[in-house]
């Protein structure tokens, strides 16, 4: 029994020893709205190391962070005290500077300035990602955690949406990510482009890993060690599992003109919603 003690000590020294070796990396989430990157962030704390906090300038993501932030000082402050609990940031940003309207300076200093490793994440189906968000504000249905939110978003009476909107957003949003890509490049930063499909899409468990292992790999600048990594993080990334997934072909299809949306915008170049 006393050996079995020492083992498990020794073991959980290690652990911390890495724990502390991974605390000397810092890194953003740079993230496009209904891309999965809730789930990411979940995925991504499951590995020993890294904590990354979840959408901390969000309004409704509590802890008055975003309240504290009026301009780019402010930002630096609030972003500093991040640093001291977390070595991550998940941040949701949009063309028109959310969440900082008017104020699109903020969210270039997130990408440019923050920190040295940027993850950026979207999606190919810019055309999905849209659709998803508009169905997901209107039924104030983010996430799916329990069955009453399933049921909440099933049973909502949706409004047509705006076709107009949706085409400028689908040209908005080509010209932000090349904006976003580009303005890295221009300084020099590294960054891993990251699509949803190749994340959550319906591959092999070992093809979900490898994907989530390449990004720890970036993330930490070592080796992506699976040992290390929380079993239970591959069905955050199981696009079969209902809790994963809010929207589907069953959701699109209680919007009244869905399938004048699809006829009108859907295209190779930025997806379709049934197909």
């Amino acid at each position: 029994m006393t050996r079995l003690r020492g083992a498990a000590r020794r073991r959980t020294e290690e652990l911390y020893r890495r724990y502390r070796r991974h605390r000397d990396y810092r890194f953003i989430l740079y993230a496009s709205p209904r891309t999965g990157s809730t789930s990411l962030s979940l995925a991504l704390n499951g590995y020993l190391g890294i904590r990354c906090a979840i959408e901390p300038f969000s309004a409704d993501s509590g802890g008055n962070v975003r309240d504290r932030v009026c301009d780019l000082p402010s930002l630096k402050r609030e972003v500093a005290r991040l640093w001291c609990r977390y070595n991550g940031l998940k941040h949701i940003w949009k063309p028109n500077g959310f969440p900082f309207e008017g104020q699109p300076g903020l969210n270039d200093y997130l990408l440019t300035a923050a920190t040295d490793r940027v993850v950026l994440l979207n999606r190919r189906n810019a055309l999905q990602r849209i659709v998803s968000w508009q169905i997901a504000a209107q039924a104030d249905v983010f996430h799916v955690w329990k069955d009453a939110d399933r049921t909440r978003l099933l049973s909502h009476r949706f409004q047509p949406l705006d076709k107009n909107v949706i085409e400028k957003q689908l040209i908005n949003e080509r010209e932000a990510v090349a904006a976003v890509q580009g303005r890295l490049d221009e300084l020099g930063r590294p960054y891993k482009m990251l699509w949803y499909e190749d994340l959550f899409g319906n591959g092999s468990r070992e093809r979900m890993l490898n994907t989530l292992g390449n990004v720890i790999a970036f993330i930490t600048g070592r080796p992506f060690q699976p040992k290390l990594l929380k079993k239970s993080v591959l069905e955050l990334l199981d696009s079969t599992n209902p809790q994963m997934k809010v929207n589907s072909l069953q959701t699109y299809e209680l919007v009244p003109n869905i399938r004048e949306i699809e006829d009108q915008l859907g295209c190779d170049e930025t997806g379709y919603l049934f197909r």
